[in-house]
C-alpha cells in the first residue's frame, strides 16, 4: 500500500562572503545565508505538487532579506503520469487482439521443436546406422549374422515393427512434416508480432498529438476503453496551476506578465477558462535596489474568463486592479506612495504548437492619478473607446515554413500614454514596440542563423521611462555544427548594464557587443578533452556606468582534461582595452576518490602589461556522509580592474550544505 505522502527533493544551505562585492558599487566584507528547499510532494500516489521555500539574509543595503515560499500543483508530473498509465492501457488493448493467438503459436512452436528435435537425434542415432546395415546383410545373406547375435542389438530403435527402412523412410516423412510445421508456425508468429508492432505504433502516433488532459480524456473515448477517470479527475484534468505563496504571473502581454505575486494563484481550463490571481506584487525578482526602496503597498487582484482551449483556440476577458509603485519616479523621490492601477483587456489566441501561434489583445484603463478615483473621474475612461490615450494593441505571431525549415515570430505592442498595466513601465509616453526574429538553417541543418531585431523593448522596472524612445536593436547568432569537428559560434548583440547615480536612481545602458567561440570535443589516447578559443568585444564608454572594462576585447584559450577521477584545465585570458592591458594565466585540477570525497586547487597568475603581478588561486573540498548530505567548502581570490590601472584583490568564500532526500 503506497504512503499518504511521498516527499523527495533537496535541502540546501549556503552561506557566501565576497571581501568586495563588484565594481558597479561598493561594499566591503559582503556576507549572505541562504537556506532553501525544493521538494516534490505526492498525495495518496496521484497528486504531485511542487514546494519551495527559501530564506535570506545578508548584510547588503542593496540586496532585501526576505522569506518566501509556495506551494505548486505539479500539473506537468500528473499529465505524464496519467499519459504513461493510459499509453499502458492502449497498448495493452492493441496487443489483446493478437496476443492470445501469438502465445498459443508460440507454445505450439515450443511443443514442435521439442519432437524435431527428439526425432532428429533418434534418426541421427549411429546405433540406427548399424541395425539398416545389418538388415542389409540379413537381407543380402538370407540369414542373421554373428555380429548381430553377438552385438545384442536385435531390437528396433525405432518404434513400431515391420521393415526398419521403412521405418526410417516414414519417420523421414513425419521429420519432414514436423519443419514445414515450425517455418509455418514463425511465418505466423512474425506475422502476429508484426501486426502487434503496427497496433503499438498507431497508439504511439495517436498520442504523437496529445498535448494535454483534456487530448488524453478525449483519446480514452475515442478508443472505446471504460473510463478510469474519477469526476474529481476529470476536473484536475482541467486545472493548468494552483499557487498557495510565492508564483510568477504571466498571463498576457498588456496584463501582467513577469510579475512576482505572494498570495493566491488559480487557472483552470476545460471547456471553459477562468483564472484567479490576488496578492502582494513585487518586482524583486530582479533583486536589485531591492531593500532600500519602498515596495510595501503593492498589490493585484486579476480575474480571467473565457472560452476554448487556451492551447489552441480562445477568447478570454481580463479584468486587473490593485496598486503599484511609479518606479521610475519613486526613486526620484517625486511621488509619495502608490498609485492605483485598474484595466481590462480582451485577447484572442489562435495556437498549433508552441512555434506556430497568433494572438491579439486590446485593452484600456483608467488615467494615472495619484488619489483616489472617487475623487476623480478616472473610471469614465475605462468605457470611453474614442479615446486612445489609455488603450493598448498587442499582436504576437510565429510561424515555421517546413519547405525551408525557417521559423519565424514577432511581436508589436502600441500603448498610449495614459495607458496602465502591471506589466507596462513607462510613464506619460505613448510608446510603439516591435519585435521581429528569424531563424533558419542551411547545410542539413549544420549551420543555424538566427537575426533579431527590436525597438523599444525595455522590461526592467526599476529603470526610468519617462521619456519616448525610438531605440532599434539588431542581433545576429550564426552557429556551425559539423559532425567530429569544432563547434562554431558567433554573435552580434545589444548587452545592458544597470547602475546607480545619487544613491537612489538607476539607469540602464545598452551597447553592443561581438562574440566569437570555437569549442572542439574529442577523445586522445581515450581521454575526453575540450578544447575552445573564446573572443569578446564590447562597446561601451567608461562615462557609461561604474564598471571599470569598457571598450574593449577579450580573449580567453582553454583546455580540459576530464579523465575519470582527476579533471585538469587551463586557461590564458587577455583584457585589452583604452585604459588597462592585463593577462590571467590560471590552471586547476579537481579529483574525485568516487562519490564519498572530491577536492580540487587551482592558481591564477595576472600581469599587467608594464606594470605589476598578482598571485591568486582556489580550493575546494566536497565530501559526502551518507544520511547526512554533502558539505562544500571554497575558497578563491581573484582581482578587478580599477581607475587607477591596477588589479584589486577580491576574496571569495562559499561553504555550502545539501541533502537529497
Amino acid at each position: 500500500m503506497n504512503p499518504f505522502l511521498q516527499v523527495s527533493g533537496t535541502i540546501m544551505y549556503d552561506f557566501l562572503y565576497r571581501s568586495f562585492a563588484d565594481t558597479p558599487f561598493y561594499q566591503k566584507d559582503f556576507r549572505q545565508h541562504t537556506l532553501q528547499a525544493s521538494l516534490a510532494v505526492t498525495v495518496k500516489d496521484r497528486y504531485p505538487f511542487r514546494m519551495n521555500f527559501v530564506v535570506r539574509k545578508s548584510n547588503s543595503p542593496y540586496f532585501k532579506n526576505f522569506l518566501d515560499g509556495g506551494l505548486l500543483f505539479d500539473r506537468f508530473s500528473y499529465y505524464q503520469k496519467a499519459r504513461n498509465q493510459l499509453f499502458e492501457r492502449l497498448t495493452a488493448a492493441a496487443r489483446s487482439v493478437h496476443q492470445p493467438y501469438l502465445d498459443a503459436a508460440r507454445t505450439l512452436l515450443e511443443k514442435t521443436n521439442r519432437e524435431y528435435t527428439a526425432l532428429k537425434e533418434r534418426l541421427s542415432s549411429p546405433g540406427l546406422t548399424q541395425q539398416l546395415i545389418e538388415e542389409r546383410e540379413k537381407k543380402y545373406f538370407g540369414v542373421g549374422t554373428d555380429s548381430l547375435s553377438k552385438s545384442g542389438k536385435g531390437k528396433n530403435l525405432l518404434t513400431g515393427g515391420g521393415d526398419l527402412q521403412e521405418l526410417v523412410t516414414g519417420k523421414q516423412r513425419q521429420l519432414d512434416s514436423l519443419q514445414h510445421h515450425i517455418s509455418e508456425l514463425n511465418r505466423q508468429i512474425d506475422s502476429m508480432e508484426g501486426k502487434i508492432a503496427a497496433a503499438v505504433l498507431s497508439v504511439k502516433q495517436r498520442f504523437g498529438k496529445v498535448k494535454s488532459l483534456s487530448d488524453l480524456t478525449t483519446l480514452e473515448c475515442e478508443s472505446g476503453l471504460s473510463s478510469k477517470w474519477r469526476k474529481s479527475e476529470k476536473f484536475i484534468a482541467g486545472i493548468r496551476g494552483v499557487g498557495i505563496g510565492r508564483s510568477v504571473l504571466n498571463y498576457s502581454e498588456l496584463t501582467a506578465i513577469h510579475v512576482a505575486l505572494t498570495g493566491l494563484n488559480l487557472e483552470y481550463n476545460s471547456k471553459f477558462y477562468m483564472a484567479l490571481a490576488a496578492g502582494k506584487i513585487d518586482y524583486g525578482f530582479r533583486d536589485f535596489l531591492g531593500r532600500n526602496t519602498r515596495l510595501s503597498g503593492q498589490h493585484l487582484v486579476m480575474g480571467r474568463v473565457g472560452f476554448g482551449d487556451i492551447d489552441r483556440k480562445a477568447i478570454i476577458l481580463s479584468v486587473f486592479t490593485g496598486r503599484k509603485l511609479s518606479y521610475g519616479s519613486v526613486m526620484a523621490d517625486t511621488v509619495n506612495g502608490s498609485v492605483p492601477v485598474t484595466g481590462y483587456s480582451i485577447e484572442f489566441l489562435l495556437k498549433k504548437d508552441a512555434q506556430t501561434f497568433l494572438t491579439a489583445e486590446l485593452a484600456k484603463s483608467v488615467l494615472p492619478i495619484t488619489g483616489r478615483y472617487s475623487a476623480t473621474k478616472s473610471r469614465n475612461a475605462l468605457f470611453r473607446f474614442s479615446d486612445e490615450r489609455n488603450l493598448g494593441l498587442s499582436i504576437k505571431g510565429g510561424t515555421v515554413i517546413h519547405e525551408t525549415n525557417t521559423a519565424i515570430s514577432g511581436l508589436f505592442r502600441k500603448t498610449g500614454e495614459y495607458y496602465q498595466s502591471f506589466s507596462l513601465f513607462s510613464y506619460n509616453t505613448d510608446q510603439t514596440a516591435w519585435m521581429l526574429k528569424a531563424e533558419q538553417d542551411f547545410f542539413r541543418r549544420r549551420m543555424q542563423v538566427a537575426a533579431v531585431v527590436r525597438r523599444n523593448d525595455f522590461v526592467n522596472p526599476f529603470t526610468e521611462k519617462t521619456f519616448k524612445t525610438t531605440t532599434v536593436f539588431t542581433s545576429l547568432q550564426i552557429s556551425v555544427r559539423i559532425p567530429k569537428w569544432p563547434v562554431l559560434s558567433m554573435g552580434y548583440y545589444p548587452g545592458t548594464q544597470l547602475y546607480i547615480i545619487d544613491r537612489n536612481r538607476v539607469r540602464e545602458n545598452v551597447y553592443y557587443m561581438l562574440n566569437g567561440t570555437v569549442l572542439y570535443q574529442y577523445k586522445f589516447s581515450g581521454i575526453p578533452m575540450v578544447s575552445s578559443v573564446i573572443y569578446n568585444q564590447y562597446t561601451n564608454r567608461g562615462t557609461d556606468s561604474g564598471f571599470i572594462n569598457y571598450s574593449g576585447t577579450n580573449y580567453m584559450l582553454s583546455q580540459s582534461v576530464n579523465g575519470r577521477k582527476l579533471q585538469i584545465q587551463g586557461n590564458f585570458i587577455y583584457t585589452d582595452q583604452q585604459e588597462l592591458n592585463f593577462y590571467t594565466v590560471e590552471g586547476n585540477a579537481d579529483y574525485s576518490t568516487g562519490s564519498f570525497l572530491r577536492f580540487g586547487a587551482g592558481l591564477k597568475y595576472n600581469r599587467i602589461t608594464g606594470g605589476r603581478s598578482y598571485w591568486g588561486g582556489r580550493s575546494q573540498l566536497e565530501f559526502t556522509i551518507p544520511k547526512m548530505g554533502s558539505l562544500q567548502l571554497q575558497y578563491e581570490k581573484s582581482f578587478l580592474p580599477t581607475i587607477a590601472q591596477t588589479l584589486f584583490p577580491v576574496e571569495t568564500g562559499r561553504l555550502t550544505w545539501a541533502k537529497t532526500l
